[in-house]
């Protein structure tokens, strides 16, 4: 608990913590309530109550190399400062360093993801109405719960993947940069990344079709993702050297 403890006081006096939550909330704002940045004039789009929705394949997805931020300070970073050596010098064991960090990384990226569709949903209701008796309405509590679950697969899926990256470096920028790199390669081919099904979603609850079998599928390569790079950053953690 100490260790869990420690790594959420560094994420309060963490810069790229901070950096990555005042841009996400400057991106809701502007899709909130400056004209003409909305991607189209849909009531999902417009109305509060689609801003679950529109959050991921909007503006989330484009922004998932932000998250890289957050793996470079929090964990490539400490390497370069000594804080892993010192920690793991004073009998801190490594799986319990491990599980802390993840812990707080993941656990700071939901509280994000989660903020900025709150701060969406009251802005889009302030300005245009929340229209409860519109489109998607129908389950609509059963259809927030399983999209945002997708979501948070979908976002902690390239967060894992930074941490990989943030583990195999251990330097913040060299982290960064292969972070932006691995994005913009899944942007211009057709791996079935994070950002690719990220951005699939939207045809989904477009139709309506988010309790489907078909949805939840949509979501299964992120989850490998998830759990292979997740079980690969342990393991180097495990065996690497950082003296």
């Amino acid at each position: 608990m100490k260790l869990l403890a420690n790594e959420f006081t560094k994420i309060k006096s963490s810069k790229a913590v901070k950096g990555v939550m005042i841009t996400f909330l400057l991106l809701v704002v502007l899709n909130s309530l400056i004209p003409g940045i909305q991607q189209d004039s849909s009531p999902v789009a417009v109305y509060g109550f689609g801003a679950p929705f529109v959050w991921l394949s909007h503006n989330g997805a484009s922004g998932f190399f932000l998250y890289a931020a957050i793996a470079a300070g929090m964990a490539a970073g400490e390497f370069e400062l000594g804080v892993v050596r010192n920690a793991l010098s004073s009998g801190v064991k490594r799986g319990h360093y491990f599980l802390a960090k993840v812990t707080a990384v993941f656990g700071v990226s939901i509280v994000i993801y989660l903020g900025c569709v709150a701060v969406m949903c009251i802005l889009k209701s302030i300005k245009t109405g929340f229209a409860p008796d519109g489109y998607l309405y129908s389950d609509y509590g059963l259809k927030v719960l399983v999209f945002s679950a997708g979501a948070i697969i979908t976002i902690l899926a390239d967060v894992a993947l930074y941490l990989f990256i943030a583990y195999l470096f251990r330097e913040a920028v060299p982290t960064f940069i292969a972070a932006i790199a691995i994005s913009i390669v899944e942007l211009y081919t057709q791996i079935d990344g994070p950002l690719g099904i990220a951005a699939r979603s939207r045809s989904y609850f477009v139709s309506d079709n988010v309790l489907s079998q078909d949805f939840v599928r949509l979501f299964i390569p992120c989850a490998w993702i998830l759990v292979i790079c997740l079980a690969a950053a342990y393991m180097l953690f495990n065996v690497m050297d950082v003296e």
